[in-house]
């Protein structure tokens, strides 16, 4: 190892493009945010595609870390303080694999700090949503605004869904948001704006750069694009190749981010999961809001037990069509025995009330709810909020 480096650096984790024009107008316009708001860090790159690292170093001869490469050559600079930033809209299976990566590496740092993803918090929502509403407001209400975010099958895909509802509840009508490798399909999308007034179509990527599917799938030639798609069902198109790393909004959104991050606890490590793990309360019990990444999943009301830094959330759902909750994904549930999963048990005042361990704050959890109607178990997201959470009275 080289010789002590006491310059704190803040690495930015990208996804990656071999769009070198869009490149430098998103991963780089935003990392240029970074080192402008922290001077006092060097700003270093890594992406998490090892398809587009390697079509970078053959095609064009350009060498970019992925993440254990960076984390690697970080160690070996003597770097000791580590603020990891990823640009990634979504804490889908990218942003949890740079989290597992830097757990094998924490213990080698003085400190590590991982920003959150684009879209985590509510407030993340909101600002994004006002973000494009502003770059969006030449168009009128007869023009369909369309947003192709790329999808996952991971349980962060409810993201899109969750923006989707906030678009509509703003106000926000002939707004829409689906995905190329997930749902809502574009079909979906095309459904819903048929049943509009608008008279012609606009489409956005609701990515950090334009790139292979913005320019192809999104506004491509080929017949099954999105263009062609909604050419063919006779909407006029027009194709806009700005990915969000281009809105200065959106870099001060990640900017934020990562200052939340710097001023945050540091990076844990958990048996169970790679988490962000903020403090526990004191213990108590406590009433705080959770989060849902699925409107169809909505918490009422959260009393969280906190016993010697365990944490249990006792948890009233808005309806009774989940009979059951299992702490960990649908896949994992329908393998577990039947004992593990979580039957709700009856309060004092007869209200349904599921009782869920909790190992984390502020930070999206999965947890699997089986649904009485479709007798399936769904993925989704709760997080546990520490703002706003007060002391409950004695029980």
């Amino acid at each position: 190892m080289s010789q002590f480096n006491s310059k704190p650096v803040l690495m930015v984790v990208s996804f990656g493009t071999s769009y070198p024009e869009s490149r430098e107008l998103t991963i780089g316009a935003v990392e240029t945010a970074l080192q402008t708001a922290y001077p006092d860090y060097q700003v270093r790159r890594a992406f998490t595609s090892q398809v587009i690292l390697d079509i970078l170093k053959q095609r064009d001869g350009l060498e970019i870390d992925n993440v254990r490469q960076a984390l690697e050559r970080l160690v070996h600079d003597g770097v000791r303080d580590v603020v990891i930033q990823p640009t990634h809209v979504i804490t889908g299976s990218e942003y949890h694999d740079v989290l597992e990566e830097v757990a094998e590496f924490a213990e080698k740092f003085h400190s590590v700090k991982v920003g959150r993803a684009l879209l985590t918090l509510d407030r993340d929502y909101d600002t994004l949503i006002s973000i494009l509403a502003e770059d969006t407001k030449e168009y009128g209400k007869d023009t369909a605004v369309v947003y192709m975010g790329h999808g996952t099958e991971h349980a962060a895909n409810d993201t899109y869904e969750k923006l989707q509802h906030k678009l509509w509840n703003e106000g926000y009508v002939n707004y829409f948001v689906g995905t190329v490798e997930a749902e809502p399909t574009v079909e979906n999308v095309l459904e819903l704006v048929k049943k509009t007034d608008a008279r012609r179509v606009v489409l956005i990527p609701l990515m950090l750069v334009a790139g292979d599917h913005a320019n192809n799938d999104m506004a491509g030639t080929e017949e099954d694009s999105w263009k062609a798609l909604f050419q063919q069902a006779g909407y006029p198109v027009e194709c806009v190749l700005k990915g969000l790393g281009q809105y200065p909004g959106v870099q001060k959104m990640l900017v934020g981010h990562a200052s939340d991050a710097m001023t945050g606890p540091e990076f844990a490590l958990r048996p169970q999961d790679v988490q962000l793990l903020p403090e526990t309360l004191a213990d108590g019990v406590y009433n705080l809001e959770v989060r849902s990444s699925s409107p169809m999943f909505r918490v009422k009301a959260c009393q969280l037990r906190v016993e010697q830094g365990v944490m249990t959330a006792d948890l009233i759902l808005s309806g009774d069509g989940y009979g059951k909750l299992y702490p960990g994904t649908a896949a994992q549930a329908r393998q577990a025995d039947s004992g593990s999963w979580i039957q709700p048990h009856t309060d004092s005042q007869g209200r349904q009330v599921f009782s869920l361990p909790v190992a984390a704050l502020d930070t999206p959890t999965l947890c699997a709810a089986w649904s009485v109607g479709r007798d399936t178990w769904y993925d989704r997201e709760l997080t546990f909020c520490r703002e706003g959470t007060n002391q409950a009275e004695d029980q």
